[in-house]
């Protein structure tokens, strides 16, 4: 690195050259980012959940000095899977009416309006008003649309049958890799 050159040069020096040819992995996250955006922020929730709901019964077994390799696979049970698909269904329905996104379930913050008022159509003025005029009322339903969509992920991540500690150890690992092949960085934990 020469001293002499400008700083924005200097960092184009170090920053690594894209290859000529996008492999088929980038090809795929790319179109999933652009594309189809909703579903991308579905697979990353899924993925951090999965982490989460893994990490969390194997700390809370260690904790409370169980032996999670003695508990019994879950029977699969249709009404209860259901119950869980449902919930998600609800969260995310209730999360996509209010701006068509689902940027609030990885984010989990509020995204701005960015129209003017007068462009809106009839829903976008609705929760414009609403987020303006009952900012706590805006910020709860957003927060209930998210638990609710985390809770049916969850749930259904509990409905796999398979050996609680075997259940857990899976879906850390899987979700870890499923995250980190998106753009090969953990930066959504």
């Amino acid at each position: 690195m020469d001293p002499k050159k400008p700083i924005k040069s200097a960092i184009s020096d170090i920053q690594p050259k894209p290859s000529s040819r996008p492999s088929l992995r980038e090809k795929f996250f790319n179109t999933l980012k652009t594309k189809y955006p909703n579903i991308h922020a579905l697979y990353v929730t899924t993925c951090i959940i999965g982490i989460w709901s893994g990490a969390v019964l194997i700390s809370d077994t260690w904790a409370q000095g169980a032996n999670l390799l003695e508990e019994p696979a879950p029977e699969f049970a249709l009404k209860v899977v259901m119950r869980h698909l449902a919930l998600l269904i609800i969260g995310l329905f209730t999360l996509w009416i209010d701006d068509l996104s689902l940027e609030e379930l990885v984010l989990m913050k509020k995204t701005p309006m960015e129209k003017d008022f007068e462009e809106m159509n009839s829903r976008e003025k609705l929760f414009y008003n609403f987020k303006t005029k009952y900012p706590n009322l805006s910020t709860m339903y957003t927060l209930l649309a998210i638990i609710t969509s985390w809770c049916g992920i969850w749930g259904l991540i509990w409905d796999i049958p398979i050996q609680p500690f075997w259940r857990s150890l899976m879906t850390v690992f899987l979700g870890f890799f499923l995250l980190y092949i998106d753009d090969l960085k953990l930066e959504e934990l």
